[in-house]
């Protein structure tokens, strides 16, 4: 070799060493919040179920065979399958002529529904709001959209009103939407939360673990813990509303999206998430951005795939789901979403032996309390699980495996198989 090549190559080390600074500096912050995002020890899996609570009759009997199908599921702790239930506590009058609350006399079949899959231990509540909607927008679109008045005429299922019109927390009657003010957020938060706390506030917190006792299951005001935010669109002010009324996490898609834009679509993303991150008041996220529609051809291999990488990379797998899939008058098929549900569990529970049913209340408390029944402490675990999530990065896990970054950190991590 010439040795006029000796300086050049004595040069590459540093070369490399200043490429490879340079990721771990632009991704810096992404990477830190990958390592902060909490890893759990075991696979869990939580169905996420929206839009049940006031409306239809025929979800009560829906609610009844989903709620024999859970039952016949148990985790390695012999604990039943879980599914939230993000509820609707009112539903208009034909013409908006006042509301039907879970209360009301026609609700009570559904209302029974729901309680008793809470008292068996495999519903667990969640606030979707207190109607799906934003009533003033409503009739404001009203005005000038033929479709929506005739949804007015008989609204039972908000799932046929126009998307961006079912977005509680924005004014969408014309787009692109505007923001509510804050003393319509404050007002109308107060008036969903007591009406959770009139409907399920005797027992709202009855079944998590003795664990959580120094926490929120020993400071039940009758409260909702958990939100979903309608069609995922939701302000820092309406966050800060639900922290100030007692509301312990929050569920997201990943972002926060603020409003509709021109053509409806969720748009205005203020900020990212991950799971365990804390947003206004203290509130945890939680990220749900896996899918099980039977409806819309999501099957139970699907979901089992999710659960699959979820587990890979520590994260809860969270899979979201709707009322639509179990109702005809949605177009769902309740025997077919039960079959694809039983189906579900059985296999998750068979590749898995050590899986886990859980509420998102549970984990949420898990996240606060840092947990090491469900938290991994062992940093070695963790190095391995942050760099099979920096992996996924758009941009960096590709940039860092071309430079050869990634494959030389996984020299000092676990091998790839463990779970």
């Amino acid at each position: 070799m010439s040795l006029s090549y000796i300086p050049l190559l004595s040069f590459l080390p540093l070369a490399w060493l200043a490429l490879a600074a340079g990721l771990l500096f632009a991704w810096r912050r992404s990477l830190l919040a990958l390592w902060r995002e909490p890893a759990f020890k075991m696979p869990i899996l939580i169905v996420e179920s929206d839009d049940w609570g006031a409306g239809p009759p025929a979800q009560a009997i829906a609610l009844d065979a989903i709620r024999a199908c859970l039952e016949r599921h148990h985790d390695a702790t012999g604990r039943p399958a879980v599914m939230t239930l993000a509820l609707i506590l009112a539903t208009p009058r034909p013409g908006m002529a006042g509301f039907a609350s879970l209360m009301d006399s026609s609700q009570q079949a559904t209302l029974a529904a729901i309680r008793s899959g809470k008292e068996r231990g495999v519903f667990a509540l969640q606030l979707h709001g207190m109607l799906h909607f934003w009533p003033h927008a409503l009739r404001a679109a009203a005005l000038d959209q033929a479709e929506v008045r005739a949804w007015l005429a008989a609204p039972e299922l908000t799932e046929h009103l126009p998307s961006h019109l079912q977005s509680r927390w924005i004014d969408a009657s014309t787009l692109p939407s505007r923001p509510h003010t804050p003393e319509e957020i404050q007002a109308a938060v107060n008036d969903e939360v007591e009406a959770f706390n009139q409907l399920f506030g005797d027992f709202v917190g009855a079944g998590l673990p003795a664990i959580y006792s120094d926490g929120w299951a020993a400071s039940f005001s009758p409260t909702p813990l958990v939100v979903v935010p309608p069609t995922f669109v939701w302000t820092r002010e309406v966050e800060a509303a639900w922290a100030a009324s007692g509301v312990r996490v929050v569920i997201t898609p990943g972002r926060r999206w603020t409003a509709r834009d021109a053509q409806g679509r969720p748009a205005s993303a203020d900020c990212k998430m991950h799971n365990g991150e804390r947003g206004e008041g203290g509130v945890i996220y939680l990220v749900r951005d896996e899918y099980f529609e039977p409806l819309l051809g999501h099957r139970p291999e699907q979901a089992l795939e999710a659960l699959a990488m979820k587990t890979r990379l520590g994260r809860p797998c969270l899979l979201e789901t709707h009322r639509s899939n179990f109702l005809a008058e949605t177009g769902g098929d309740l025997n077919n979403a039960l079959i694809e549900l039983d189906t579900l569990y059985a296999i998750a529970l068979r590749d898995y032996p050590v899986l886990r049913f859980a509420s998102c209340a549970e984990l949420g408390q898990a996240i606060r309390i840092g947990d090491a029944h469900w938290i991994e402490q062992n940093g070695l675990r963790r190095f391995t699980l942050l760099l099979r999530r920096a992996a996924l990065l758009p941009r960096f896990g590709k940039a860092a495996t071309l430079a050869g970054l990634l494959p030389l950190l996984k020299l000092f991590a676990l091998r790839d198989g463990t779970p």
